[in-house]
């Protein structure tokens, strides 16, 4: 049972790194939307606690290369309900439709859900990180069967790996312009506002899959014994 339970850690340590070169970590950032000039992405303010996002958002990396097959892929994020008071974190809620959504370009196909929290967005001049000071999952995620024969890798490792959530980051630019100077001020005085974006999906660090695999391994000995 010893070689049985180390052949295993050995196994998952080797799905871990695989798609890394020899002598690099995996990347972190599996999923990748930065989007450049090129293919819009932007998010808008109403001026009344409502944060939206167009639907011109494509994958630009997955697993660390631009090549994978999952690049180009549709990013749709929800629209969020700022709250919040000056001089402290805002928060960020899902508005009804709490899913995030990766589909084909041509939106026909849906390639991975996942179900997205509230959190905090702190603003930092005229530029608000949200969801990066705290972190929030992305739970619920699931690859559907066209994701799974996609190709890409970086689905795959998730199947795979059957992680239940996802790490998610977004970084907001801009925000600033006529009547008001800096992100904070648009919220706080009701101004309507609009900039780019980019964020990221990651998995846990791998430690930390690593001792979720052993805790699972542990039980699964227990009901053999």
């Amino acid at each position: 049972m010893k070689l049985s339970l180390l052949g295993l850690m050995a196994l998952l340590v080797t799905i871990s790194v695989a798609p890394a070169q020899a002598g690099t970590m995996p990347p972190q950032n599996v999923i990748e939307f930065s989007p450049g000039p090129d293919t819009s992405g932007e998010w808008s303010y109403n001026g009344a606690g409502v944060l939206s996002f167009d639907h011109d958002i494509f994958v630009d990396t997955a697993w660390g290369s631009n090549y994978d097959a999952l690049t180009g892929a549709r990013v749709y994020l929800p629209s969020f309900q700022v709250g919040g008071i000056p001089d402290a974190p805002y928060t960020l809620t899902p508005l009804g439709n709490e899913v995030l959504t990766i589909k084909s370009a041509d939106n026909s196909v849906t390639y991975m859900t996942g179900t997205i929290g509230g959190g905090n967005l702190a603003t930092f001049g005229t530029v608000a990180g949200g969801f990066t000071e705290f972190q929030v999952d992305i739970t619920d995620v699931f690859v559907s069967h066209e994701g799974a024969a996609l190709g890409s890798t970086a689905l795959y490792m998730l199947e795979s790996l059957g992680l239940p959530s996802l790490d998610f980051e977004l970084s907001l630019q801009g925000g600033s312009g006529p009547g008001y100077y800096s992100f904070a001020h648009m919220l706080d005085g009701g101004f309507v506002g609009s900039g780019g974006f980019s964020g990221a999906m990651s998995v846990p660090e791998p430690t930390t899959i690593a001792l979720l695999a052993m805790g699972g391994l542990v039980v699964a000995r227990r009901r053999r014994t």
